[in-house]
């Protein structure tokens, strides 16, 4: 995957195009290419590091990953990774946009029950699975589908933050 990105941006073609060309083309490639491989597989640090210096080097210097340093960016890259309005350029932060995309797996397993991959273990850790029940409020049916310790039932809380002690004693 890093080698199709590197292969979309090469450093020549970005001393032909504008600053918002490679903008643009940084914006296509950093966030299509490694988008179906990022929902099923949990991408490790290395990998984001590797493909926000090949965005980061493309943008700033049109050049490849090999021949610039850091000292050669403009703006920060988490600043740059904000939204435009926000004083950034709109370009995706890859760490935040992959745990959103596996985050996606725990929607469509909770709405979409008859599915065929419903049942399949979601790609997930526990950070994802306690951001998802963090920013989620469950309405209790008939409780087949709702765990009961982890989701936000109780009046927007979950019984884990209420009963934390007998929670830990009914992990152990």
């Amino acid at each position: 995957m890093v080698d199709k990105i590197g292969a979309r941006l090469p450093g020549w073609k970005g001393k032909i195009l504008s600053s918002a060309g490679r903008e643009t083309l940084v914006k296509t490639v950093v966030s299509s290419l490694p988008i179906y491989h990022l929902t099923v597989f949990q991408a490790q640090k290395w990998l984001i590091k590797k493909i926000d210096r090949i965005g980061r080097s493309f943008l700033w210097r049109a050049e490849t990953p090999d021949r610039t340093s850091g000292g050669h960016s403009l703006i920060n890259w988490p600043t740059t990774c904000l939204p435009k309005n926000m004083g950034g350029l709109g370009i995706l932060d890859m760490d935040r946009f992959t745990r959103a995309l596996r985050l996606r797996w725990m929607w469509f397993q909770w709405k979409k029950k008859n599915r065929a991959w419903t049942n399949l273990d979601v790609p997930c850790d526990r950070v994802d699975r306690e951001l998802f029940y963090a920013s989620t409020i469950v309405t209790v049916g008939d409780g087949k589908m709702t765990p009961f310790w982890t989701p936000c039932w109780i009046n927007g809380n979950m019984a884990m933050a209420r009963w934390f002690s007998v929670f830990r004693v009914g992990e152990a």
